[in-house]
């Protein structure tokens, strides 16, 4: 009986990989027309997947993986003949006519957002949903690149002390942008999800704040606005980040939209980034200075694809049945919704998107043909960006605008695990870890068969996709988590202790029906989405009359004595409040009537007086504070 070596099956397989004028799609058809019918594979418990191609992240041929616990044990090339297969106490899939690849890799998520519409808000945590839909869909890392940190390092916690069934998570937390930079624009309360620099002084201390969350990247905002102007970092404050995330060991990605984002991130040192500026077309000459840094690009071509799409009316994923596997019902309604959807189909809006979509493409193609190395990201969670289907719609997007399907395919895969710095992610070799992908069909003929998904093997453990569609609504924690004291993280109201709610916040909260339940300083805030009801939330103890709080956010109160820095909008008294229900700071939004009324003091000694004819209503009872509006 002829065996064949790891060692001999290597290095065959690294021969075909080296040869570049050869590729190894050719070395496997040529082996292919003669069965290496006396191969022997003897592995007890071990998983051979057989009479397939392999793609291992960089190259195709027919070959058959063997995988043993949660590693890739060998790939030998050729077929093998199902008679000289023994794989003891483990299990032979005949593969025939499909292709097995590594389990691929999203560069760029927000795990929390809903891909809904501009606007949309849905009150529910859909993590669950968001996860479950990337391991349907074959994403077993991916790296998150905004999202509330309170929620993601626990998330990250979670999986990697295995009491999640999840992708492996790589996570950034909070970005690093200007005050009302983007996404914490002007108005906005940043909670935990931005870390304000505005100067390079100010750099020591968000790190201060950051790095006991041990991030795996530092993520920073470079984003001019466009029509929009938006307060931008400074130079020397991005050169003070880079020069703090060196000394730490974390690379820094830049959000970057614009030539002068690129060219700013590079004089610091800066060469990974989480977009192509789809702003303005690049010029050869930026491109060529990229690839000579060694720049590393993550395209998310499906986010302006997505808005195109979205804003045209072809968003076709929204007429298949299936999807509803995928995503939460009510964000399929949102995006079918013409009210949540109206300004995305005005004649300005698709002119916008059309052309950040095609300059968005044009970049790319500029820093390929220059040498940029691309790995693939989806942004998903961006208008009908999906979590897990948008990375197929991202590879096959690169294709499109110029980038071999192989490459394409490599992007997603052994390329992007180089970004995260795991040779043992993104490839089929020994020693790998056994995240595999089966798909029926050939992807390098047809990239549309990466929808064609038959398996799914995440750490070598076969995955039951069915039971993983949403509607199915499979838990994906192994062990229920459940006690969680006051203030301790939550992702669901069942793991907070008796008499606990998961308040809007994430974290864990006593339960109420009104303020009489709470301490005084806490409001009694109900979210919809909880099964427990409302919950106590402390104020952060803004003050209503020095408006004082961070980013030009509104202080309102919420009762019991309860004041928060919240959302600000623009109206004031008399005004409308804005579709959140929000007014501006000093102003507070009458739901009722939808308007703004000025905040005053009956008692006549803070704040302004209220405008002529209208006198100061006392609100006292209501907000438990000496407050009351001009009416």
């Amino acid at each position: 009986m002829h065996r064949t070596s790891l060692g001999a099956a290597m290095g065959r397989l690294s021969f075909c990989i080296l040869a570049a004028s050869i590729p190894l799609a050719g070395c496997g058809a040529a082996e292919g027309s003669s069965a290496l019918a006396a191969t022997e594979i003897t592995c007890s418990r071990c998983t051979v997947l057989k009479g397939g191609t392999v793609f291992d992240g960089s190259r195709a041929a027919r070959a058959t993986v063997v995988i043993e616990g949660d590693r890739v044990r060998q790939v030998v090339l050729g077929d093998v003949a199902l008679g000289g297969v023994e794989a003891g106490g483990g299990e032979v899939v005949d593969v025939a006519g499909k292709t097995v690849l590594p389990g691929l890799i999203d560069l760029h998520v927000h795990s929390l957002s809903v891909a809904g519409p501009q606007g949309y808000y849905d009150e529910e945590l859909h993590l669950e949903d968001h996860t479950k839909a990337m391991l349907r869909a074959g994403v077993t890392s991916y790296l998150d690149l905004g999202s509330s940190q309170r929620v993601i390092f626990e998330q990250r916690a979670r999986i990697d002390a295995g009491e999640l069934l999840a992708p492996q998570l790589f996570a950034a937390g909070p970005l690093l942008t200007p005050t009302g930079g983007h996404p914490c624009y002007h108005g906005s309360p940043p909670g935990d999800f931005c870390l304000f620099i505005d100067a390079p002084d100010e750099v020591a201390a968000a790190f201060e704040a950051l790095l006991p969350r041990a991030p795996d990247f530092i993520k920073i905002v470079l984003e001019s606005g466009g029509s929009r102007p938006l307060p931008r970092l400074s130079r020397p404050s991005v050169a003070a980040i880079a020069e703090a995330a060196a000394a730490a060991g974390v690379r820094v990605i830049a959000h970057a939209t614009q030539a002068v984002d690129i060219e700013a991130a590079l004089d610091a040192g800066v060469t990974l980034f989480a977009h192509v500026p789809d702003q303005e077309r690049l010029s050869p000459e930026l491109a060529r200075r990229m690839a000579a840094a060694g720049a590393v690009v993550v395209p998310t071509l499906a986010v302006t694809d997505g808005l195109y799409r979205l804003a045209l009316g072809a968003l076709t994923e929204l007429d298949d049945p299936a999807l509803a596997d995928d995503v939460p019902a009510g964000v399929i309604a949102a995006l079918r919704d013409p009210a949540l959807v109206a300004e995305l189909r005005t004649a300005r809006f698709q002119g916008a998107a059309r052309a950040w979509r095609d300059h968005a493409s044009a970049n790319l193609l500029t820093c390929y043909q220059a040498g940029v190395a691309i790995a693939a990201g989806s942004d998903a969670g961006n208008p009908g960006v999906f979590h897990g289907l948008a990375l197929r719609r991202e590879i096959a997007l690169l294709a499109e605008a110029g980038v071999p399907p192989i490459e394409a395919l490599a992007a997603a895969t052994r390329a992007a695990a180089d970004v995260l710095g795991r040779a043992d992610l993104g490839r089929l070799e020994e020693g790998a870890v056994a995240d595999v992908l089966v798909v029926d069909g050939d992807p390098l003929a047809d990239l549309r068969a990466l929808e064609r998904v038959s398996r799914v093997y995440k750490a070598g453990v076969l995955l039951d996709r069915e039971a993983l569609a949403l509607p199915r609504g499979t838990s994906l924690a192994r062990e229920p988590s459940a006690g969680a004291g006051p203030g301790e993280t939550c992702l669901a109201a069942a793991e907070c202790a008796p008499a606990r709610s998961c308040s809007p916040a994430q974290v864990c909260a006593a339960i109420c029906s009104d303020a009489a339940d709470c301490a005084p300083g806490s409001a009694c805030l109900f979210d919809g989405a909880s099964a427990t009801g409302g919950s106590c939330v402390e104020g952060d103890g803004c003050d209503l009359f020095a408006q004082d709080c961070e980013n030009g956010a509104a202080c309102v109160f919420w009762g019991n004595g309860s004041t928060s820095c919240w959302f600000a909008g623009a109206g004031s008294d008399g005004e409308p409040c804005d579709a959140s229900f929000a007014c501006a700071p000093g102003s507070v939004c009458d739901a009722a009537s939808s308007t703004c009324s000025d905040l005053c003091d009956p008692r006549g000694e803070r704040g302004e007086p209220c405008p002529a004819g209208e006198r100061c209503v006392d609100q006292a009872a209501i907000a438990g504070l000496p407050v009351g509006v001009c009416g």
